[in-house]
């Protein structure tokens, strides 16, 4: 059994709770289809996750995942 610190893991982020809420809601999902609905929402969370950590490093590993999983989707 591996045991997890996710505080201490976690990486600090300009966004409070109230803000991220905010920015989950700007996502309109009516273009999408049913089957990639899940698949736009985790993208949308991992956009605003990115542009609101502060380690620039970890910001640019999530943009380029994004850009990857996208291509390898289509």
């Amino acid at each position: 059994m591996k045991i997890i610190n996710r505080r201490k893991d976690a990486l600090e982020s300009n966004m409070t709770t109230e803000d991220l809420g905010k920015a989950m809601a700007q996502l309109d999902l009516s273009n999408v289809p049913e089957h990639r609905k899940s698949e736009a929402v985790m993208d949308h969370l991992m956009k605003v996750m990115a542009d609101a950590i502060y380690d620039k490093d970890k910001a640019q590993e999530i943009h380029i995942s994004r850009i990857l999983r996208r291509r390898q989707n289509g």
